[in-house]
């Protein structure tokens, strides 16, 4: 043992000390790679930041309750919802509600509420069943009043009816669209967050509502 250890200190050479430089340039090689583990810790952190917040999203959306009648914030744009996917509309197959008629819903969505006051639209499945609560659902009532002046949004055009595209309170990507029906009626269409629905496929849906004289106005 004694002879290996001693070929090894020869081939080592004498023992000398470092110089400053040597020292200097050591202590700088630990402290840029305790900068870059640093940074890889705290971008990893953010990274998880970012997807929790969006599961808690994800996890909110459609729960929750409305009031009866929908209410309009208009200091929102309806250009500022974020870009999500866009859930196609596709034929109405089920059995037409006496007031108001469908001829397109969202795909995979049903008409979960229906009586002479409006329409309730759902995801098949969805686990709020009450049709008194709108949040994450397409909701179509009558008024008998024009959107305050206040409100802020587009002035749009559905079935030659003039019509005002807004957002409702607590809204991120959904959308308000108020028409005019005449004769004192306003027909109001809330629909939740989640579609991903622009202003195309709000006019579209809403052009495939037909008010008949079955339907009454919500007072509330």
């Amino acid at each position: 043992m004694k002879n290996l250890q001693d070929g090894l200190a020869r081939i080592a050479g004498p023992v000398a000390e470092p110089t400053r430089e040597q020292v200097a340039a050591d202590l700088a090689r630990g402290r840029r790679a305790l900068r870059r583990r640093r940074t890889t810790q705290v971008a990893g952190s953010c990274a998880f930041a970012v997807a929790a917040l969006a599961a808690v999203i994800v996890g909110t959306t459609g729960t929750g309750a409305a009031p009866k009648a929908p209410e309009a914030a208009g200091d929102r744009p309806a250009s500022s919802a974020p870009q999500t996917s866009v859930t196609r509309l596709v034929a109405y197959q089920g059995e037409q509600p006496k007031g108001f008629t469908l001829d397109k819903v969202p795909d995979g969505w049903e008409l979960q509420g229906a009586d002479d006051y409006g329409i309730v639209i759902a995801p098949k499945g969805f686990k709020d069943k009450n049709p008194n609560s709108f949040v994450g659902k397409i909701v179509a009532q009558l008024q008998e009043f024009a959107p305050g002046e206040e409100l802020k949004g587009k002035e749009v055009t559905v079935n030659g009816s003039t019509g005002l595209l807004t957002k409702m309170i607590d809204q991120t990507d959904g959308s308000a669209l108020f028409v005019e029906l005449g004769e004192g009626r306003w027909m109001v269409i809330q629909v939740w967050d989640g579609l991903g629905w622009g202003e195309k496929e709000v006019l579209e849906f809403a052009s495939g509502i037909h008010v008949d004289e079955n339907a009454k106005i919500t007072h509330g």
